[in-house]
């Protein structure tokens, strides 16, 4: 496919819009005329254009008279005359209405009604609408669309350009100053919008397979000319309004399509826009069914016939666990794949009030939730799916005020004592010192130490430094550039080598850095204490999400001990070792941990289907820990190419085609070992008549 990055100096050749018009017409469908495809000369070029045009011309894109005299100013960069042709071969081709710009206009009209969208050319200058579209394309990309500076014109849109053309490959048709200008071209916009409809068809069509995993759905055309699909979305979203919506006839198309669009209007307010007559034999194209279908989107999803699992759901986001008093607080919760339900939060603050929740459909049946916090204090949110609680509900967050250093507790030998040349550490715990930042640094000798700062767990830090030279140095400890309690701390760094240097590590799994273990494995450390002298040995180690995790210390006589820790989650664990009460070298020891266990799959693609029915599926691996995910399909013809991309919140977003009927095998692993359910047993079968497919 040719590239095309300038409207001038790209299609000189005419070969990208001869590309365009045979991939419009069909797979075996050639154009009826020889051309140069890869032209060398001026000469060549402008016969593959008065070919082209000539062709265009016969077929009613184009009047003789443009045919005729437009050669010369297309080559010569006439960019309006260049997006006139354009625009009329997306009419044509693309969007096939016979209101073109009136049928462009209903669709964003739909798909962003919020912008209140009037025309295709003011409304488009300062960027918001713009940004609006790319939103609901890629949720979450530019979710302040609304609250942007409309001053900030040019740069509004050419954030919204850069993220199309980097996420969703649409180039940037114009330049934005050029959008910006309040006399741009009707028709330059409308050809750069119409490239956003393929992906937004796109996933139009992943949000009606969501809604009907049991339906095969593969266009927005012939699969709902009968009425059947159309009566399954209504059913599903309106349980009850259709009676025997599962026995109706496919041969009765018309008149199920009919039913349809008036009890769609009465049960959920969907504007019918079609004539059911043409609707049934789709005397109207792609587009206008798209804008139909989408306002089905726009509805608030109730139940379904499908059965619930609030297990699926998924609840993720700062807004949980911690927030800060005033501000809004977010989460996100996706249900996609936890059947049918409606989702439900309440939070109350910590006097028992309920406060407000808002909620935003992002679509896919995932949801942006945001709560403003305006006390302090602990925050109990519930978060229920048809009913029931989602996993980890209900949460606890904890809102903090502004910053008060003075709520910060210190703990740690590194406070006060230190050897050069060796690791001392200390502790903070700001998790009620309010939203803030730690800060710290030694002064006294020399040469200073760098202070290195970690948050393991949310509000709680280590704090670890390394000494050059003994003497007295002053530790300042900051919060939000306030001194803590006990701020500057007087630390003692001697010459005399602590116990705790000479104990030696001798064996051992922990000692493997590089290796992933599984959930479940114990972990041993070998410790020899003999040139340590009399002494306690202690170890324990802080989990995945910041808790204690215990760890067993066996004495093998000899003043030897062997150490076991026990996983059971996914995830980097620390394990500290103290002797005296000081870390042993090489402490605290890195443990990465993988739980094949915790990830599973769910999508239409891990069930029997129809030959060329895209098998999308979807694995959860938010519990995993550290590893890789490996997706294999093997089916009658051997491996199927799988295309894998990353969604929120750690899941993966997994696709392939079914050629050939037969029996498919899918494996989906985790550090090469099979998640629960895998390998997935399918059945392909040929599309027939006889299955109404």
């Amino acid at each position: 496919k040719p590239l095309v990055r300038s409207l001038v100096r790209d299609l000189q050749s005419a070969i990208p819009l001869i590309s365009l018009v045979e991939i419009s017409l069909g797979e075996g469908v050639d154009l009826p005329f020889a051309y140069h495809e890869e032209p060398g000369s001026e000469g060549e070029k402008a016969e593959n254009w008065r070919k082209f045009l000539e062709y265009l011309s016969d077929n009613d894109v184009v009047d003789k008279e443009f045919s005729e005299t437009s050669t010369e100013d297309i080559m010569g960069g006439n960019v309006k005359l260049i997006l006139g042709l354009v625009w009329m071969l997306i009419q044509k081709y693309h969007i096939q209405a016979e209101d073109a710009k009136r049928s462009m206009l209903d669709w964003i009209q739909v798909v962003i009604p919020e912008a209140n969208v009037k025309n295709f050319t003011t409304d488009w200058n300062d960027g918001r609408v713009l940004s609006a579209l790319v939103n609901t394309c890629l949720p979450g990309t530019i979710p302040n669309w609304n609250v942007l500076d409309s001053n900030s014109d040019v740069d509004n849109i050419t954030t919204a350009m850069q993220i199309a053309e980097e996420e969703l490959a649409i180039p940037a048709l114009l330049a934005p100053d050029d959008m910006a200008n309040r006399e741009v071209d009707e028709l330059s916009i409308l050809t750069y919008i119409s490239c956003f409809n393929p992906v937004l068809m796109q996933n139009l069509l992943y949000w009606l397979r969501s809604k009907l995993p049991h339906r095969s759905i593969d266009n927005l055309t012939l699969d709902w000319a009968n009425g059947i699909n159309l009566a399954h979305l209504i059913e599903t979203l309106a349980p009850g309004s259709w009676d025997n919506f599962d026995q109706i006839s496919p041969e009765e198309g018309e008149a199920n399509v009919g039913k349809g669009l008036k009890l769609a209007y009465d049960a959920l307010g969907v504007s019918p826009r079609l004539k059911q007559e043409d609707f049934a034999k789709l005397d109207v194209g792609e587009l206008q069914i798209a804008t139909y279908l989408w306002q089905f989107r726009n509805g608030k999803v109730t139940l379904s016939y499908a059965e619930n699992n609030s297990q699926r759901c998924i609840a993720s986001g700062l807004g949980l666990t911690r927030g800060t008093s005033g501000e809004p607080s977010k989460f996100t919760v996706h249900a996609g794949n936890a059947g049918a339900g409606r989702l439900e939060v309440a939070v109350s603050d910590p006097n028992g009030e309920p406060i407000e929740v808002l909620f935003e459909e992002l679509g896919l049946s995932e949801y942006n939730v945001t709560y403003v916090p305006q006390v302090y204090g602990d925050y109990i949110i519930s978060v229920l799916w048809a009913d029931q609680h989602v996993p980890g509900s209900p949460f606890k967050a904890v809102v903090l005020g502004p910053p008060d250093a003075a709520k910060c507790v210190l703990s740690g030998e590194g406070l006060h004592i230190a050897r050069p040349g060796w690791p001392a550490e200390f502790l903070v715990n700001a998790q009620t010192a309010g939203v803030g930042h730690l800060s710290a640094n030694i002064q006294g000798a020399n040469t200073a130490p760098l202070v290195e700062i970690e948050e393991y767990a949310e509000g709680k830090f280590r704090s670890t430094f390394t000494a050059k030279e003994s003497g007295d140095h002053d530790l300042f400890v900051y919060w939000c550039n306030e001194p803590v309690p006990g701020s500057p701390f007087l630390v003692h760094v001697e010459d005399a080598l602590p116990p705790s240097a000479m104990i030696k590590t001798t064996g051992g799994r922990m000692l493997l850095t590089e290796t992933v273990h599984r959930a479940g494995d114990s972990i041993d450390l070998d410790v020899d204490t003999k040139d340590a002298g009399d002494g306690q040995l202690a170890a324990v180690a802080i989990g995945p999400k910041g808790d204690a995790v215990p760890v067993e210390i066996i004495s093998n006589r000899n003043r030897t001990f062997t150490l076991k820790l026990l996983t059971s989650k996914g995830g980097r664990y620390l394990v500290n070792v103290y002797f005296n009460g000081s870390h042993i070298p090489n402490s605290p020891f890195k443990v990465r941990v993988c739980n094949p266990e915790a990830i599973w799959a769910e999508g239409p693609g891990l069930m029997d289907s129809y030959v060329d029915d895209l098998g999308d599926f979807q694995v959860f691996t938010r519990d995993a820990g550290h590893g890789t995910l490996s997706v294999r399909v093997n089916g009658p013809k051997d491996k199927f190419r799988v295309d894998m991309w990353k969604g929120a919140d750690r899941t993966v977003n997994c696709r392939y085609n079914p050629e050939v009927p037969g029996k498919y095998t899918i494996n989906i692993k985790w550090e090469d070992e099979h998640i629960r359910g895998s390998p997935f047993m399918i059945t392909v079968r040929k599309k027939s008549k006889e299955n109404g497919i």
